[in-house]
């Protein structure tokens, strides 16, 4: 039963936003647009094609025109072959112009972003020496895909020099792939970079979306918190799963919630692609944590805890009447890898 299926619920500090969106893409139940007018998205001023343990020094040069630009940002994006070992080094970066030459390890950066581990100064993700293709690094800065790196110019300077290339803690691992990227304006942001934005609107403009196709935010806190699991109803309602009281052993700091976790169904009322109104199907401690929603009708089939409920509006008012269990003894109450 597909609308059944258990969605691993994400670190409860992540915002709802990207959650209700991750939910509402994989039932494909984005609001979905064409648009005529032109993507407006940053372009890169400068990219490298994807680096591999295949190219010849596993490192390219990559040159950018950085002329009245007050910003710099760098990015480094998995090359997309399915694997994580992808250690990225920005080797001997500096900025030329007529104040002459300035290493960009000189200057300290506004943020600094990687997939996994740390980026560094004249040290690789994991804090060791800097290596491309067994070769030291003179000076640089070393990362981890996906990357992103952002630094404010100083005065004086017109184009950006680097080597980009694989750090050998990655290419030592056979499996390396990355994409260099440079911009001068705030660039989309690259799955799996971490983010400090929590805001609804940081996740939509984190999301990459096909040229052609417009994307709206359906729903946000507060009108929902933590949707593990949604379904749509025939008449376009989103019912979710809203899982507060999720694994109480490990996230005792977070807000309980003793009426217990809640079925919701969220409506567009006035056609604008956001939902306007909320109502509570159900609520109770039974449901505490639950991983999924059905709806055939009149029954919504939940599943929570050890068990399996069929809940009936029976009146149609989008509230339970009454309730049955259609099978329990499940093993992984308060686990993702229990009941689905």
């Amino acid at each position: 039963m597909p609308c059944l299926i258990s969605h691993a619920i994400a670190n409860p500090s992540e915002s709802i936003a990207v959650k209700v969106l991750t939910l509402l893409s994989c039932l494909t139940a984005l609001h979905c647009s064409s648009f005529a007018f032109a993507d407006q998205k940053p372009k890169p001023v400068a990219a490298t094609d994807i680096i591999t343990t295949e190219t010849p020094g596993h490192s390219v040069k990559i040159e950018a025109d950085i002329k009245d630009a007050k910003d710099l940002y760098l990015v480094a994006n998995d090359g997309d072959n399915g694997f994580t070992a992808d250690w990225a080094n920005w080797a001997e970066p500096r900025l030329v112009g007529s104040k002459g030459e300035l290493k960009l390890t000189d200057l300290k950066w506004k943020s600094a972003e990687a997939g996994w581990g740390k980026v560094g100064i004249n040290v690789n993700a994991e804090g060791g020496s800097m290596r491309i293709d067994g070769k030291p690094v003179e000076y640089g800065i070393g990362t981890h895909a996906n990357s992103l790196i952002h630094f404010e110019l100083p005065e004086g300077y017109d184009k950006f020099v680097a080597r980009a290339g694989l750090d050998n803690g990655g290419s030592d691992q056979g499996s390396a792939s990355v994409q260099f990227l440079v911009y001068t304006q705030a660039p989309p942001a690259a799955p799996g970079v971490p983010t400090n934005d929590r805001t609804p609107e940081g996740a939509v403009a984190g999301l990459d979306v096909t040229e052609g196709v417009e994307l709206k935010l359906f729903a946000a806190e507060p009108m929902l918190l933590s949707p593990s699991n949604i379904d749509i109803d025939h008449m376009g309602r989103i019912w979710v799963c809203e899982v507060v009281n999720y694994r109480r052993f490990a996230n005792g700091d977070n807000p309980d919630r003793p009426e217990g976790d809640r079925i919701l169904v969220l409506e567009d009322t006035n056609g604008d692609g956001m939902a306007d109104k909320e109502t509570v199907f159900y609520q109770g401690r039974d449901v505490d944590s639950a991983h999924g929603v059905c709806v055939l009708g009149n029954r919504v089939i939940v599943s929570a805890g050890d068990s399996v409920f069929n809940f009936y509006d029976d009146n149609g008012d989008l509230k339970a009447d009454r309730k049955d269990v259609m099978f329990t003894g499940i093993k992984g109450t308060q686990h993702d890898h229990g009941i689905q």
